[in-house]
Formats: structure tokens, C-alpha cells, sequence
């Protein structure tokens, strides 16, 4: 047991034995920023113009800079008493003052903010303080923080005196410090040799990012009961609900559970990467605040719009810069597709606002919820499986796979990859080639739309470059770049200047590459040889020309040449090594015939159940008990495609049917002709002489 009073500090790294989880004065310490962001959110509602947005980061940046200081201290060390407790508990009256002093520091009176700040960031020394004298373990990096956590106090009490340019100034020499120590050589090298506790960092950050989220359902709330509840505000709600949902959905889905990279930069962009995303965040709360007050059926606010845009914009670079140091555990595509995604969405967001000049506001905020829900679904394509329920630890350990169940099957490329590196997953050209034809074609419907929006923004970022286009018109714009990517040239809208025929150009350009990598892709898919063989439902166990032998038939179904056929039958069955180990072996089945000159109609495959098989001496019971399944495979030459193709089967015990032979399903007629009756493929009877069913 340990003293409450007082306990030494103890260091901790993910080397540790200890599990370290959020502690309640985590959680409770987190409550003061709720307060200052609301805080800061409203003097940025209160008034909105492109100062008093820069101003907002300004403010925002020291008060979670100090969020991030306690954080980082909490991570390193173990401490929970009367004095460590005391020192919080400080630090979060000086937050509070921060908070308060806010609207006095956006009108230039930073004195009482400085003041605030010096003594949040004393606190924070205070503690690395007491863990420089108490505990030895750690003492390289708690000297360093101590220091520079003293360094920014003396700046910023210093600033307090300075007229207001210098004042910045020291507040920004005071910033960078903090956030450029995880930079220096020696702290990385010290965080090589004892790793910080990265799940604990997760957890606290997404807790975080709760809260700032949290920011934007209050903002929506606050302006839905400042109005009278209409059809139009529930519309707004809905949208405002839409893009927080999907907000959250991107980060904790492709964030908060994904790995750090290799290289030596990757922990502090992940760190200073939220400072951005979490900023963004509650801009985006307040511009969904004001987006309540649009008319549906009008051009929205420009400041409004752009505020939204803008801070949307911040969040998704932020997120492509954090995403661009991380590996998402159970994607199926590459990483770096994701941060592609979000840059696209980010510039999309940039150039957005001066489209919707004379867009009405429903399209503008239809648009908008799209931009999110195709994230969304895009992060459902990139990763469809849940890796919670892929796999379970038991004491730390894997679990023993289990045995194939029916209707899986074995080797059929449907199986999961855990793990896989970023640059050995699936490119999009493997993804699309193996999804279905409806998954294509809206993904490129998709993909069309949002280049054409987006060159129809840049084209309305300056007045009059269309000719014969309505004013300020996005329905023009839009369909001028849809007749100058898809090359038609009606001839009625033209550029007239040449910004308009720089953008064209540039379009031009993106289209010949778009079009050549659509064609190629369709072309690809449509041309992939697909064989028509078809396998019969049962496996049997019976005998031929009075030998045992395990058989089943294949057929072609479409009738053409398979030259060259050949065919692979292979076992999954358990046995036990001469030193006791329990294994499942693969061994193949001669076959009485594994290859035929050309493959047409049927295929009667026979396995001699003799000495030499692995089934020897098994009847139905002990083939049910020791077999996982038979897999066939059967590969030729398609001489409608001049290509090779392969077809590929999985029996299991369940399907194995004793003392039963096939149907016949060839006939002639009358001209000469062979007749397969298809019908009849799967369908068997009772051998002669054997015991009645």
C-alpha cells in the first residue's frame, strides 16, 4: 500500500508490467477544457470573419498545448496523491482563467490571458519537477521537459510586459519550443529506449476528440432552440448530424485504433497532427451552428460557408497528416490511399465555398453530407472486416484456427489477411477487378461527380471565365466541365480568359488519364476469361468395377473446348506424427485419370480407395471425423478466350454419400448429337447388391 498523502513518482514505459488505463482525475481534468472550448467557440460564433478565425487558433493552440503537456506527464508516470492532486487542481484554475480571459485576449488585452497561461504551464514543471528529485529511472527526459516547461513560463510571463507585436512573438518562441522538443534527436533516441505507452496516448486523445465533438452537438443544439422547431431546422439538425456521425466515424474507425509507422518523425506528427484535427473540429461545431440559420432554397452566408468549408477542410488534412504515420490494422487496400482520399476531400472543401455563391443552401449542405458519407463508405471498401471479431486472444495467445465450416471454402480466396504490410495489400486495379460490376460503375459514377464539382469550383473561383454562363452560376459551370472532361464541345460555353483556359487544360489533362485508366480497368474485367465448369453437389464413397473409390463428376457447362484439362484432388486430413504431434496434413489423390485432351461435356473423377490412399480402411463415420475437406482443382486452356482457366471446388465430409453411383445425363439424338442433361447432374442412385437406405 501507498501513502495518499504522499508516494513517489514511478515511470512508466509500455515495457511496464502495469496496465495503465484513464484515471478519473484524467477524466475529471478534461471537464475544464469542455468549459474553454465552449468558450472559444462562442467568441468565434459571436463574431465570424477570417481574423477572429485565426485568432480562435491562436487561443486554441496554448490552451491544448497545456491538455497535451498534462497528458504526456500522465503517460510517463505513475502518481496519484494529496500533492500531485494539488498541482492539477491548480493547473485547471489557470485553465480556467485562460478560458475566461478569452474574448479580452481576442481584443488585443493579453495580459491576463499570458498570466493564465504562464501559471498553467508552471504547474506542468512543477510536476516534472518533483519527478527530477524523486525518482532516478527517466530522469534524462524529466530534466529536459522540466526545463522546458520553465523555458515557456518565463517567456510568456515575459510577454504579459511586452506591447502586443512582441508579445505574439514571445507567445509563438513559447509554442514552438513545446513543440519542437519531441523533434530533437536526443528525446527521439530517449523514446527508442523507453516507449511511451501508445494505448494509453489513444485512448486519452480519442477521449479528447469525444469532447471536441461533443462541441459540435452542442453548438447544433443550442441554435435549434434559439429557433422555433420547423421542418427546415429538422433538415438542418439532420445535416449537422450527418457530418458529426461521420467525423467520428473517420477518426475512430482510421485513427484511433491504427499502429504508428517505422520512421523517426511518425510519434510527433501523430501527437501535433491532433492539434489541427481537434481545432477543425469545433470550428466545424460552430459553422454548424450557423448553417441553421440558411433558407434552404438560397445562397447561404459567404462567411458562413466558408467557415464550415474551411474548418471541414483543416480536419481533413489534419487527418490525412496523422493517417499518412499510421498503418490501419485490417485494411485491405493501402494505407496510402486513405490519405489521397482525404486531401481530395480537403482541397474539395476549399474551393467549395465560392461555388455555392448561387448554389441554394440544400445542394451546398446535400453536398457537403455526401463529401462525409463517401469517406465513410469508402472506409467500409478499404476495410470490410472487424478485427475484433476476427481474432480473440485467450491469455495473450492465438486461438487454434478452426475447422473449415460448410459453405466455406477452403483456398477459395475468400479468407481474411490480418497484418499485411501497407505496400503488399490489394492496389484499387486488384480491388475492382475482384468486386462486382454494380461496385465499379458507382464508384466511378462517384468519382465523375466529385471531379466535376470540384473543377466547376475552380472554374467559378473567378468571375466570368465561362462565356454565355449564367452569372455566378454552378449548374453552368458543372456542365461546362462535364462537356470538357468527357471532350463533347457543344460549342455554346467557352472560357474567356485564361485562368478558365489554364483550368481547362488542366482538366483535359486529368480526363485523358481518367478515361485511359477507366477503359483499361472495364476492358480488363469485361475480357477476364470465367470458366463454366460445374462440379456435382455430392463426393461418393462407392465402388467401381468392384474396387472402393471415391468419386465425383464435372461438367462443362457452356460446351465450348477446354484443351489440355487437367485436375488436382487434394485432402485436408488429421493425423499424428510418429512423436505425438497432432497435425492437419495435405496429401493428394491419385486419380485414375487426372488429365484429358479435351474437356467439353462431363468428367467422371475416380480415386482408387487402395493401399497406397490416405483413405484406406475409412468408411462415412471416420472419414466425417478425420477429414476437413477434399479440394478440387482443374485448370485448361479455353479455346474461346485462347486463355487459361481454372475452376476450383470444396467437398466436405457432410457431402460424401456412400453406396451411391451417378445418374447417366448423356443421350443422343437423332442427328448424332450428344445430349447433357444438366438437370440430372447432381442426382445418384443406389448401387446394385448394396443395403437399403
Amino acid at each position: 500500500m501507498r501513502s495518499r498523502w504522499f508516494h513517489i513518482p514511478k515511470f512508466h514505459t509500455i515495457q511496464s508490467n502495469m496496465e495503465k488505463r484513464v484515471g478519473w482525475l484524467e477524466l475529471f481534468y478534461d471537464l475544464i477544457f469542455v468549459a474553454s472550448f465552449i468558450q472559444l467557440g462562442n467568441t468565434l460564433s459571436e463574431y465570424v470573419s477570417i481574423e477572429r478565425f485565426f485568432g480562435f487558433i491562436a487561443l486554441f493552440t496554448p490552451i491544448w498545448i497545456v491538455w497535451y503537456g498534462f497528458t504526456h506527464f500522465a503517460n510517463r508516470f505513475d502518481v496519484d496523491d494529496f500533492l500531485h492532486r494539488s498541482i492539477v487542481y491548480c493547473q485547471m484554475f489557470a485553465v480556467g482563467a485562460m478560458a475566461v480571459t478569452v474574448p479580452q485576449a481576442l481584443r488585443g488585452e493579453h495580459q491576463l490571458f499570458a498570466y493564465a497561461y504562464a501559471g498553467a504551464q508552471f504547474c506542468i514543471f512543477l510536476m516534472y519537477l518533483r519527478c527530477r528529485f524523486h525518482q532516478k529511472e527517466g530522469r534524462e527526459t524529466t530534466t529536459h521537459w522540466a526545463l522546458v516547461w520553465l523555458a515557456g513560463t518565463l517567456l510568456w510571463l515575459i510577454s504579459a510586459w511586452l506591447p502586443t507585436p512582441y508579445a505574439y512573438g514571445a507567445w509563438v518562441l513559447g509554442l514552438l519550443l513545446v513543440i519542437g522538443s519531441p523533434l530533437r534527436r536526443s528525446v527521439r533516441a530517449f523514446e527508442m529506449r523507453y516507449p511511451v505507452d501508445l494505448e494509453h496516448l489513444s485512448e486519452r486523445y480519442g477521449l479528447m476528440t469525444i469532447i471536441v465533438l461533443g462541441e459540435s452537438f452542442v453548438k447544433m443544439l443550442g441554435g435549434l432552440v434559439a429557433n422555433e422547431p420547423s421542418l427546415p431546422a429538422l433538415a438542418h439538425a439532420s445535416f449537422a448530424l450527418i457530418v458529426t456521425c461521420a467525423l467520428w466515424w473517420i477518426y475512430f474507425d482510421d485513427i484511433a485504433d491504427s499502429r504508428l509507422r517505422r520512421f523517426p518523425f511518425a510519434y510527433p506528427l501523430w501527437l501535433f497532427g491532433h492539434l489541427p484535427l481537434h481545432c477543425g473540429t469545433i470550428a466545424v461545431g460552430v459553422g454548424l451552428q450557423k448553417v441553421i440559420y440558411f433558407d434552404l432554397w438560397a445562397p447561404g452566408d459567404p462567411k458562413y460557408r466558408w467557415l464550415l468549408c474551411g474548418a471541414l477542410a483543416l480536419v481533413f488534412f489534419a487527418t490525412a497528416l496523422v493517417e499518412s504515420v499510421t498503418e490501419r490494422k485490417n485494411a485491405v487496400l493501402s494505407d496510402q490511399l486513405r490519405v489521397y482520399v482525404r486531401l481530395l476531400f480537403g482541397f474539395l472543401m476549399v474551393v467549395l465555398p465560392a461555388a455555392a455563391a448561387t448554389m441554394p443552401s440544400l445542394w451546398f449542405l446535400v453536398l457537403l453530407a455526401g463529401a462525409c458519407l463517401i469517406q465513410v463508405g469508402f472506409d467500409m471498401m478499404t476495410a470490410p472486416f472487424d478485427e475484433r471479431n476476427l481474432l480473440k486472444h485467450h491469455g495473450g495467445e492465438h486461438p487454434p484456427a478452426p475447422a473449415p465450416k460448410p459453405g466455406r471454402t477452403v483456398g477459395s480466396g475468400h479468407s481474411v489477411s490480418r497484418g499485411a504490410p501497407s505496400n503488399l495489400r490489394q492496389d484499387l486495379f486488384t480491388y475492382f477487378m475482384q468486386a462486382s460490376w454494380i461496385a465499379l460503375f458507382i464508384t466511378i459514377a462517384v468519382f465523375f461527380f466529385l471531379l466535376n464539382v470540384l473543377f466547376a469550383a475552380l472554374y467559378l473561383m473567378v468571375p466570368d471565365t465561362i462565356a454565355n454562363a449564367r452569372p455566378d452560376s454552378f449548374a453552368d459551370a458543372f456542365y461546362f466541365s462535364v462537356q470538357t472532361m468527357s471532350t463533347i464541345g457543344y460549342g455554346t460555353l467557352t472560357p474567356t480568359s485564361d485562368y478558365g483556359h489554364i483550368i481547362a487544360t488542366i482538366e483535359a489533362g486529368v480526363s485523358w488519364i481518367c478515361v485511359a485508366l477507366v477503359t483499361g480497368l472495364i476492358f480488363a474485367k469485361a475480357s477476364r476469361p470465367r470458366h463454366a465448369v460445374l462440379f456435382s453437389e455430392p463426393i461418393l464413397l462407392t465402388r467401381h468395377n468392384s474396387q472402393p473409390v471415391l468419386m465425383f463428376r464435372v461438367g462443362n457447362a457452356r460446351g465450348n473446348d477446354i484443351i489440355d484439362a487437367s485436375l488436382n484432388l487434394t485432402v485436408l486430413i488429421d493425423e499424428v506424427t510418429d512423436e505425438g504431434n497432432h497435425l492437419r496434413a495435405v496429401k493428394d489423390l491419385k486419380l485414375t485419370r487426372s488429365s484429358t485432351p479435351f474437356f467439353s461435356m462431363t468428367w467422371l473423377v475416380i480415386h482408387p480407395v487402395d493401399e497406397d490412399s490416405p483413405l484406406f480402411g475409412l468408411g462415412p463415420d471416420q472419414i466425417a471425423a478425420r477429414v476437413s475437406a477434399f479440394c478440387a482443382v482443374i485448370v485448361g486452356h479455353d479455346g474461346t478466350y485462347s486463355q487459361s482457366v481454372y475452376a476450383r471446388h470444396t467437398y466436405y465430409p457432410e457431402d460424401v454419400k456412400a453406396d451411391h453411383t451417378f445418374v447417366d445425363v448423356l443421350s443422343s439424338l437423332d442427328d448424332g448429337r450428344v445430349v447433357v442433361d444438366y438437370h440430372r447432374f447432381h442426382q445418384t442412385q443406389p448401387v446394385k447388391g448394396s443395403p437399403p437406405e
